[in-house]
């Protein structure tokens, strides 16, 4: 193996090059990998326990990621493709090593065991080309909510999908075979979202077999991806003449306004999707409008998943703009989507997403802080811990206790409790209470010294006041006539303002605020 070096240091422009040749290794430390378009099949461990590898292309030509070519990179991979050459996935490839979406294109032949194990993405579509789910192949993926399944799987081998702890939009095919521990590893006591509505693995099986039973316009929804020319009648619905239009959307089917067996609409299971067609999402409001407001059973509703799954920007736009068209007065459960996002590894970004889409759209609309504090210190068995959920936590401790650090009198106080935020270690595995209690108790201290300080300062002005009242009477002459005095309001007013309180007080102030 050898390679070309892009660069003097290693920086966050340096690119690595991998040709495939000779025996070098790949530096330990590198951030940017470009596999070169000669390479055809990168193999065993080469980029493996690469903890600062960001940023992966792959380049047309590329058939093969070989076992545990990317294995244990400590979730730092944040950016990657996958060309249209690629075939072959192998086992552990990616494995806890990928904190970024993954989409595989329909050339795919084979994903091995533990390909993508306890990776960090929220959304993920297997291709269908797929027959055979492997071993463990999303085993650990705890901030995943949609896995796109085709319809021709013949069978789900052990641990496929097991603890992930979020999954929620999923579908299996009836006639599937199944392995042991699909959802859940018996041994391991966790409570996973299917769990937590079906009661067992036999009975969240059974029910997502049959999921879409007598329901046709959810089934066309989830399959889209695959069989997109089954949607064409929606499609075309948006642009033939008035008339036609109006026949073909009397034809969809009623069963659209019917929820599942997880309480979704075809507008949740559309917001899930890894394929966005804004003309979709047209005829699917346009008929079936209460599918904006009806809550799954988890209380989410389609705007949670298309923010959470980073949907494009023009169907998060059209979603805001049929809310507000169709439900001006909703109330959002804004609690609960900060809630449901942050209890996951999912990227702060997204959530970074779901508070600027509320402040922008629904300033007057509350969010519970003080609740969600309270709730994200006890770290759960969602999180992987490490680098994403510590910046994760720093985000919503930031965002918890901003109004309250911003309300603080002075800029020195104000900077103090943002350096505790940032500075702070949060723990995944233990109890960050001790650092929110410490944050809240200086910011606390804080409030309390604002009374005192004004109190110190307005007495401080008083004396200045007096002395400078004192000094023109011994100026004036105790037993004479007084310049200032003819009025005197105006007398103590003019001393007032010449007894140099402003200057004084502005630079004792920094020894009178403590941190």
């Amino acid at each position: 193996m050898s390679a070309e070096v892009v660069g003097s240091s290693t920086t966050d422009t340096e690119v690595f090059i991998y040709t495939g040749e000779g025996g070098l290794e790949a530096p330990r430390d590198v951030v940017h990998v470009r596999v070169d378009p000669s390479v055809t099949s990168i193999p065993a461990n080469v980029f493996c326990g690469r903890k600062k590898l960001a940023e992966v292309e792959l380049c047309e030509g590329l058939v093969e990621i070989g076992d545990r070519s990317f294995w244990c990179c400590d979730h730092s991979i944040t950016k990657i493709n996958t060309p249209h050459s690629l075939r072959r996935i192998n086992d552990y490839a990616f494995l806890f090593s990928l904190r970024c979406p993954i989409r595989l294109h329909d050339d795919i032949e084979s994903i091995g065991a533990c390909a993508f194990s306890s990776c960090i993405f929220t959304n993920f579509r297997v291709p269908p080309l797929i027959t055979v789910i492997p071993d463990a192949m999303l085993r650990g993926c705890r901030s995943i909510f949609s896995l796109e399944t085709p319809g021709n799987i013949t069978r789900i081998n052990d641990g496929a999908f097991c603890n992930c702890f979020c999954l929620r939009n999923v579908a299996i095919p009836p006639n599937a075979v199944f392995g042991d521990d699909i959802f859940i590893d018996e041994d391991y006591d966790a409570m996973t979202d299917l769990l937590q509505l079906f009661g067992s693995e036999a009975a969240i099986i059974s029910e997502l077999q049959h999921r879409f039973d007598g329901l046709p316009i959810h089934k066309l929804v989830y399959y889209q991806s695959y069989y997109q020319g089954v949607l064409q009648n929606l499609i075309a619905a948006m642009n033939t003449r008035s008339g036609q239009r109006r026949t073909l959307r009397n034809k969809l089917d009623p069963t659209g306004n019917h929820q599942d067996c997880l309480g979704m609409t075809p507008l949740h299971i559309l917001a899930c999707s890894s394929v966005h067609n804004l003309e979709v999402y047209h005829v699917i409001v346009e008929k079936y409008p209460a599918n904006l407001i009806t809550e799954d059973r988890w209380g989410a509703l389609p705007l949670l998943y298309a923010i959470w799954g980073a949907a494009p920007n023009e169907i998060i736009q059209f979603l805001l703009e049929s809310y507000q068209a169709l439900y001006p007065g909703y109330e959002f459960n804004w609690t609960m989507m900060v809630e449901t996002m942050g209890r996951t590894d999912t990227p702060k970004e997204r959530i970074e997403g779901l508070l600027c889409v509320k402040q922008i759209h629904f300033p007057e609309q509350p969010i519970d802080w003080e609740y969600l504090l309270n709730k994200f210190v006890h770290p759960t068995q969602h999180s992987f811990g490490g680098l994403p959920f510590q910046e994760q936590m720093r985000f919503l401790f930031m965002c918890g206790m901003s109004e309250r650090a911003e309300a603080l009198a002075f800029k020195v106080w104000r900077d103090h409790i943002k350096h505790l935020i940032q500075t702070a270690d949060y723990k995944y595995i233990g109890d960050n209470s001790v650092v929110l209690r410490e944050i809240r108790e200086k910011t606390a201290y804080f409030e309390g010294e604002l009374p005192t300080l004004k109190e110190a300062t307005t007495l401080l002005e008083i004396a200045l006041w007096k002395v400078r009242m004192y000094v023109n009477d011994l100026q004036e002459g105790t037993h004479h006539p007084k310049k200032f005095k003819t009025d005197e309001s105006s007398f103590r007013r003019q001393c007032r303002v010449t007894c140099g309180g402003d200057v004084v007080i502005r630079n004792m102030l920094p020894f009178l605020i403590s941190t």
